[in-house]
């Protein structure tokens, strides 16, 4: 059966020193995953990964493989200057270009010559035969030429993947999902630093309809292929919300709200050997997000690091990651949001210790806790 060849090229996995191979392995089993059965070998070959794809398949799911730099359909020759020249007129003959240059790069080859050499020989051939300028700097067209063990590599376009590392080098985090816009970019923001992710969402039922439900799965989907494997738990936050409600002073309610979230998650994380939670939070968005509401919101979670890689964004830019991703779409969309219920018409930017303190002493807080604890369940796959 005939083979498509990729090179898989790599950056910031090429910084980790004696770690490299770990990365180097992971990355590798998750253009696997990424490929599935078009994928018939990954190689490991001096700091890039040669892919083997079925003839007719497509490499475009490697353009959501975190770890990734880029990656480009190749044409493999013997390294001589002959093989390499007839392969670099072949691409040319099939584009039509005014300017041009050839960029030979060399990784462990045996092959004798510079890589200078190669882009002299090989330019002057192709400059004879198309009349083309030679561009070094904004050339139309560029034969990237790549001397690797016994082996020569020759592309003309590269497509981007996402950076980052590989999903799963990183440890496993519970990320809080809203169906609103900046959760699941907080979730996407931390995979691409080789985070398995898994999602908690708090709904309102059944003092609300299942459409935040429905959005949070939808948002998990479209993710998943940068994910890979992630689960979502469903709280329903509803009767928890209405308890809370009936003790606490209306402009603490949100912070309540959300020290309660981060109980619950924590528990169900650590249960499920979570090693962090992720939130969707930038610093002065909205009420809740200011430093004093964020320390009440930490003070909650004993074990666990909170994670926010949104922390620094401000709206525009993090609406610009939810469209570049996919899930800007799916977010605006009308639902009702848990914390819509029962909103207060005052939201203090600035929840004071003593005040929350005297506010959850009104609560039972442990059977709270055990009621969302108890209450959640996993959306099937």
């Amino acid at each position: 059966m005939n083979r498509q060849l990729v090179i898989a090229h790599y950056h910031e996995i090429g910084l980790k020193g004696g770690n490299r191979s770990y990365f180097e392995q992971a990355l590798a089993n998750n253009i696997r995953s990424a490929l599935g059965d078009d994928c018939t070998q990954v190689r490991l070959i001096s700091g890039r990964l040669l892919v083997e794809i079925r003839d007719g398949a497509s490499a475009d799911p490697l353009r959501k493989v975190f770890g990734l730099s880029s990656f480009s359909y190749v044409i493999s020759v013997k390294p001589t200057i002959e093989d390499m020249t007839a392969a670099a007129l072949q691409m040319a003959q099939q584009s039509q270009f005014a300017s041009f240059r050839i960029r030979a790069r060399r990784g462990n080859s045996s092959f004798p010559q510079k890589s200078q050499f190669v882009n002299e020989t090989i330019g002057r051939v192709i400059k004879d035969r198309t009349g083309a300028r030679v561009d070094l700097s904004n050339a139309e067209w560029t034969c990237y030429i790549e001397l690797v063990e016994d082996m020569a590599f020759l592309y003309s376009d590269r497509v981007d993947g996402p950076g980052g590392l590989p999903v799963g080098t990183s440890g496993r985090v519970l990320a809080l999902l809203s169906g609103g816009i900046d959760s699941p970019v907080a979730a996407w923001q931390i995979a691409r630093r080789g985070a398995n992710v898994d999602f908690i969402h708090f709904h309102g039922q059944p003092f609300s309809d299942p459409s935040s439900a429905r959005q949070a799965t939808r948002l998990k989907q479209q993710l998943m292929p940068w994910l890979r494997k992630s689960k979502l738990w469903m709280v329903p936050f509803g009767e928890i919300q209405s308890q809370i409600v009936t003790s606490a002073p209306q402009e603490l309610r949100i912070v309540l709200y959300r020290r309660m979230m981060m109980r619950i998650a924590e528990a169900i994380a650590l249960e499920n050997k979570g090693q962090a939670l992720v939130t969707g939070e930038s610093l002065g968005q909205v009420a809740s997000q200011t430093l004093p509401n964020l320390t009440a919101t930490n003070e909650v979670v004993s074990q666990l690091p909170v994670l926010r890689p949104l922390i620094g964004f401000d709206k525009l830019q993090i609406e610009a990651l939810a469209k570049s991703i996919g899930t800007y779409q799916i977010s605006i969309e009308p639902h009702q949001d848990c914390c819509v219920l029962f909103i207060p018409r005052r939201v203090t930017t600035a929840a004071r210790p003593d005040a929350l303190k005297q506010a959850e002493e009104r609560l039972d807080l442990e059977t709270l806790l055990k009621l969302g604890v108890q209450g959640a369940e996993i959306v099937p796959k």
